[in-house]
């Protein structure tokens, strides 16, 4: 016979319940030895940890990535390896073994398949947490939780709550039917400013203003380093002792002083009431999401250590006007929960196994598959279809059930179960196949476009701009020199004048030409219509104009004419 245990993996603890023995916190803090085997937690809480080691943290959050995580002295690790190893510590500090216990373990219920997939690959690889090939179960914190609020205070029977769990590296949000098995309706919603270790780190920075004035000491520096990561434990410490109490002292060490501050839960409340309030505005929006408002919900479910704070369940409860509910140790309720599922063992259904994602509760028909122990059922967000599963690696056992409340389907007589499967749509038609034809159109106008332009171009270089010649100018004779003729004495003549008219002035003429265009129709291969281009036109040079010369004679008195000088003398 196995004793059932229940283990809880969180960012900054780990839990580990056992039936008649209280349960184990460790830090998720593991320490590595050269000569003996890993041991988690920190030296404040465990006495057996004075021994000094290589001191390993953050590795749960990086289960599931492909770098590994380097330690202090240069070894790389793989987180997931290193959480199973921080996980057998805790079933060592339970005082179990791990091979002869029924384990269950809550896994946070923002994971992603692939993070879950490689916890699983891990948990394998580890002789004392498999069993006859079978690795542990894993399962929600979420339904973990759930589950131990419902056999502590009690749940109501059907409706959907909402279950908000205020963990040390963020709080996380999920919707869950409660009637019947627990279904999840929603993916859980992760929201990161309301945390733990954000709270810490305000009054950590409240306290050192304070007690660090006249202390000489350099945050930056690596002697004050220790001094810090002490007093923020002091701060940690102090924030869980104002859930119960009013009013805290803080006691540290700064450089060379021993100081104290009191620290009041008013002073806590200050500093997470925006963020507090920033996720109830989420929340909200959540709801929202899915068609759902607060005074649908059933009630609220309130776990992990920040559900200890007073301030939190009054400001749910003011803001919803529905009933909020919080175990009387909250953070201890996803093992406790994880240890009432590991003692059912066979008689769990999928519903409670179910760890990542959402299940169709609109079409679900009651039909239920059981898995048989270690088998977990991952629903993928990113799937293709509403209906597609990511299973994980692990082959179904022979004595696979089928919790079915209908009648079956009979129509030549008896026959075996079946599973649903997803429907396949014919492949669409490709687009390239309907727009060939277009492709093809428009590539043929392309081309006579680019044809005709370059035709255009190649006849408008051809073409020479040939202007007529400017017609010459001649210019006038010079006029022919004055006769002088000798005076003849003639008796007896009378008195006479003779007058010489002088030449006239000579006219040059300037001759201004333009040139005449006209239009000239090109004829282009392909084009129909012929394009007109404007062209100077040819003409022969015009004859020179020429002034006609008239000769001047002499005037003589009595309109006598020289007979020398005209023709026929």
């Amino acid at each position: 016979m196995y004793d059932p245990l229940g283990l809880s993996i969180g960012t900054t603890n780990l839990v580990a319940a056992r039936n008649e023995s209280p349960p184990v916190t460790r830090r998720s803090v593991l320490t590595l030895y050269p000569h003996c085997a890993p041991k988690v937690g920190v030296p404040e809480n465990d006495s057996n940890l004075s021994e000094p080691g290589v001191m390993m943290k953050g590795f749960v959050e990086r289960i599931g990535e492909s770098v590994a995580l380097v330690s202090a002295d240069g070894s790389a690790h793989d987180p997931e390896l290193l959480t199973v190893e921080a996980l057998d510590a805790m079933v060592r500090a339970a005082g179990a073994d791990a091979s002869c216990s029924e384990i269950s373990i809550a896994v946070p219920a923002y994971w992603k398949p692939v993070t879950v997939q490689a916890l699983r690959d891990g948990l394998r690889t580890h002789l004392g947490f498999v069993r006859s090939g079978m690795a542990p179960r894993l399962v929600s914190d979420a339904i973990a939780s759930l589950t131990a609020v419902k056999s502590e205070l009690g749940l109501p029977d059907d409706g959907v709550v909402g279950l908000l769990d205020f963990g040390g590296g963020g709080t996380s949000a999920t919707l869950v039917d409660v009637a019947g098995d627990f279904e999840l309706v929603s993916a859980t919603m992760r929201y990161a400013a309301l945390s733990g270790n954000e709270i810490d780190q305000e009054l950590l920075l409240r306290v050192f203003e304070e007690l660090g004035r006249g202390s000489g000491i350099d945050p930056a520096s690596t002697a004050a380093v220790g001094q810090l990561g002490e007093l923020r434990e002091h701060c940690r410490l102090a924030k869980e002792r104002l859930s119960t109490d009013v009013v805290t002292d803080i006691v540290a060490e700064l450089g060379e002083r021993s100081c104290s501050f009191t620290l009041r839960r008013d002073d806590l409340e200050d500093l997470m009431a925006d963020r507090l309030t920033g996720f109830i505005y989420a929340f909200d929006d959540m709801l929202v999401r899915y068609r759902k408002s607060w005074a649908d919900l059933a009630a609220v479910v309130t776990v992990g250590g920040g559900a200890h704070i007073p301030l939190v369940a009054e400001r749910l409860s003011v803001h919803g006007r529905t009933p909020v509910l919080t175990p009387s140790q909250p953070a201890l309720a996803a093992a406790g929960g994880a240890l009432l599922l590991a003692s059912r063992g066979e008689e769990l259904s999928l519903r409670t196994r179910t760890s990542i994602g959402v299940l169709a509760s609109a079409n679900a028909t009651g039909d239920v598959v059981d898995l048989g122990a270690g088998d977990v059922l991952v629903i993928d967000d990113e799937a293709l279809t509403d209906r597609e599963l990511a299973w994980s690696q692990t082959e179904y056992p022979g004595d696979l059930r089928v919790r079915f409340g209908g009648e079956t389907y009979d129509e030549d007589g008896p026959s075996g179960w079946s599973m649903r499967l997803n429907v396949i749509d014919p492949a669409p038609e490709r687009p390239w196949r309907r727009l060939r034809l277009s492709q093809l159109i428009i590539g043929m106008s392309a081309l006579v476009a680019m044809t005709a332009i370059g035709g255009v171009a190649y006849t408008l270089t051809g073409i020479e701009n040939r202007q007529a010649p400017p017609a010459p100018s001649v210019a006038p004779l010079p006029a022919p020199p004055a006769s002088h003729l000798a005076p003849r004495t003639v008796a007896p003549p009378p008195p006479t004048t003779t007058t010489e008219t002088p030449p006239p002035p000579s006219t040059t003429t300037t001759t201004t030409t333009t040139v005449p265009m006209t239009t000239e129709w090109i004829h282009v291969p392909l084009l129909p219509v012929p394009i007109p281009v404007p062209v100077p036109q040819t003409q022969a040079p015009q004859a020179p104009q020429y002034t006609p010369y008239q000769p001047q004679y002499p005037q003589y008195p009595g309109n006598a004419q020289n007979p020398f000088l005209g023709p026929g003398y």
